[in-house]
């Protein structure tokens, strides 16, 4: 159950949801909402990249287990999440304390898959979730004003992309890995 559940944020069902989400978007007219979610989840991920990157090289000059920072979990909440967050704005405008909570919500439940898989540490479990519910809470509250009917479009397209690429891996770890290896670049 737990393998089900985490590879709805695996990196093969994330890219997929957020083109087929964005383009959604800008068929349905919203080109604000569209830029800002393709735009921070990007970020997110390309900043998560850098942080896995930065964990392969200290683990190798101090020489401690690597650090990897959870994709799955940053990605998670800031698609999904993000994708919430945008879809209950006027929601959120009622009750903005539970703004993060909902955010955050997504990310405890993809950690906890990771945590219970040993994907990851906790250290990296939070790592992800902070950065990932960063870019989720800013796509909310920069996303502009949602058109009201986009819901029912986006939502069912972004389910079926989510289901259609459902077990979907592209292994990206070890790739980044197999690429970014320290000792493959200083000792070539």
């Amino acid at each position: 159950m737990m393998r089900f559940i985490t590879d709805f944020a695996d990196q093969g069902v994330i890219l997929p949801v957020l083109a087929v989400g964005g383009l959604v978007m800008l068929l349905r007219g919203w080109w604000r909402g569209a830029a800002v979610w393709v735009l921070t989840a990007s970020l997110v991920l390309a900043f998560m990249l850098l942080l896995k990157i930065a964990g392969l090289y200290y683990a190798w000059f101090v020489h401690v287990p690597i650090i990897s920072p959870s994709g799955h979990v940053a990605a998670a909440c800031v698609v999904y999440g993000g994708l919430l967050f945008m879809m209950g704005q006027g929601w959120f405008a009622r009750f903005p304390a539970l703004m993060l909570p909902s955010v955050l919500a997504v990310g405890l439940v993809i950690g906890q898959t990771r945590l219970m898989l040993h994907a990851h540490t906790l250290l990296e479990v939070v790592i992800g979730c902070m950065v990932g519910c960063a870019g989720g809470v800013m796509v909310g509250r920069k996303c502009g004003p949602v058109p009201h009917p986009l819901w029912i479009y986006l939502l069912p397209c972004v389910g079926c992309i989510a289901c259609l690429f459902h077990g979907c891996h592209l292994g990206i770890e070890g790739t980044i890995r197999r690429i970014f290896a320290p000792e493959n670049i200083f000792h070539p």
